[in-house]
């Protein structure tokens, strides 16, 4: 191949010679062909007839078709049912609840199938668990953005929903996700508002809590409420999970806003109604010993199971104390020792001039006087305005956070001992109690317990969320780390609530009125 690039094709050219250029100019023009050909010529004049022909009838046709008017015919029977487009316009600024109630509603009608629809949308790749859905509900206290996997929270203490009735919550300042069915298990007895744990305003704020995050729910979310005392007396809000519609809502504030706000009625018994609860049957292979007895808001906790929730929070004022049934063998063992006891307990009594019966008069007489004075002071107390005193029962009057507030309200209650002190003024002992059949079982086979109730009970693990209430003593070691275990073990969180912290959540709300 030669190493010379080839001609461009628009610089090809041929050599003219003279006599090419002469035949060129030789060549006949087009006038001259035509005329010199009949046959062409008549082709010619017949193809521009039927041109200008065919050129006036598409004018005539426009012309006419303009004079026309247009009249719809008979409407067509259509088999297919009618369909109603509804086109919402939203409320500007959102609504509480994830809901809005629409300005204005257009109706659109149409036979036509398939009218006003979009076509169908391709499908798109799954993001997995936790990946973000549509925008979720608008409430007062949270925006929620998620599917499946969550939300995310917009207010400090409030709720978001997601795109499939998933929320971000949090509530007395613990963060949960992914909540769906939620249940709050509240320990309602008269210790949780005793004066060193912050007495009748502490509970207050618990109280409110609650609420405020009710309300804030969406309807496609679900709650209930527990009550429960040490004796596992129980009263639930309802018999199942309720949808967090407004009339719901409406219900539950009504059924929650007296409990434990009057003196004169405390305790679960105190809400705005009362339905009990009776475990139902768990399977035969639950695997859980009958023998074993749970500390009490675990035995709430069972009831919460029952509802089938995703998220529980649990607020306790103590760890409790799980016990086991005693053999017969270790049953004697206590009735042996409590004779034994009571006889000394005799003894003692009559060395300083008194008989049993003599004591037991005059100790219950001295504690029914204080009672009745305490009675007074607490009404004198309410009468000014202020909250009052809750005791569990008259041995508190002398506790020192009592006897505190007493002084500080200005009262003075002393305790009478003539009857059954010592010799030298000093309050006897109180006699010893009679024996029971149950035994503290270790803290291990209080877990155990709750692995197989949540197996038993619900298809996927709840998660245990649990509060300690202390108020303004500092929590045992041993308590945190068992509650901690229960929690975190369940899939949940454990933490101390204190007075103070009531107080920052009470400040907080303040601010964001």
């Amino acid at each position: 191949m030669s190493d010379q690039e080839p001609t461009p094709p628009h610089e090809v050219f041929h050599a003219e010679t003279p006599a090419t250029l002469e035949a060129y100019k030789q060549k006949p023009t087009l006038y001259q062909r035509v005329t010199k050909s009949v046959p062409l010529m008549v082709t010619i004049v017949v193809h521009a007839v039927l041109f200008l022909i065919a050129g006036a009838l598409v004018v005539q046709q426009q012309i006419v078709e303009k004079k026309k008017k247009f009249e719809a015919g008979n409407p067509v029977e259509s088999s297919a049912p009618q369909v109603e487009h509804r086109l919402q316009v939203a409320r500007k600024g959102g609504s509480s609840g994830g809901s809005s109630s629409p300005v204005s509603a257009s109706r659109i009608y149409s036979t036509a199938e398939g009218a006003l629809q979009l076509p169908d949308m391709p499908s798109l790749p799954s993001m997995g668990a936790g990946g973000f859905g549509g925008f979720g509900g608008i409430g007062p206290t949270g925006v929620g953005l998620g599917a499946a996997g969550g939300g995310f929270n917009t207010a400090l203490g409030g709720s978001g929903m997601g795109g499939r009735g998933f929320m971000s919550l949090s509530f007395l300042g613990m963060t949960s996700q992914n909540v769906s069915k939620l249940v709050f298990i509240v320990d309602v007895n008269k210790g949780t508002m005793q004066e060193h744990k912050g007495g009748f305003e502490a509970f207050s704020v618990i109280r409110e809590e609650i609420m405020r995050l009710i309300a804030g729910m969406p309807p496609s979310a679900q709650f209930n409420v527990i009550l429960f005392e040490e004796d596992i007396r129980v009263n639930v809000f309802s018999a199942e999970l309720m949808p967090a519609t407004v009339a719901n809502k409406d219900a539950f504030m009504k059924w929650m806003t007296p409990v434990n706000s009057a003196l004169n009625k405390l305790g679960v018994g105190s809400a705005g109604g009362r339905i009990g609860w009776r475990p139902k049957p768990l399977p035969e292979n639950s695997g859980i010993d009958d023998t074993f007895d749970p500390v009490s808001w675990v035995k709430a906790v069972r009831a919460a199971l029952e509802m089938q929730p995703d998220t529980i929070f649990v607020i306790t004022s103590s760890r409790g104390r799980p016990t086991n049934v005693i053999g017969e063998t270790e049953w004697m063992r206590r009735e042996r020792d409590y004779k034994e006891r009571y006889e000394n307990w005799e003894k003692l009594v009559k060395r300083n001039g008194l008989t049993p019966e003599e004591y037991k008069r005059a100790r219950s007489a001295a504690y029914g006087k204080a009672r009745s004075e305490f009675d007074a002071a607490n009404k004198a107390i309410v009468a000014k305005g202020r909250p009052p005193i809750i005791i569990g029962d008259s041995r508190d009057i002398f506790s020192s956070a009592v006897q505190a507030r007493l002084k500080r309200e200005g009262h003075n209650i002393t305790l009478d001992k003539t009857g059954w002190s010592d010799r030298q003024g000093n309050a006897l002992p109180e006699h010893p109690w009679p024996p029971n059949r149950i035994s503290t079982a270790e803290w291990n086979d209080q877990l155990t317990y709750m692995a197989r109730l949540q197996r038993a009970l619900v298809p996927e693990r709840a998660a245990l969320n649990v509060f300690l209430f202390t108020g303004t003593a500092t929590p045992r070691d041993s308590d945190v780390k068992d509650l901690s275990d229960i929690a975190k073990r369940n899939g949940g969180r454990f933490e101390v609530l204190t007075n103070q912290r009531l107080k920052e959540l009470k400040a907080q709300a303040a601010e964001n009125r």
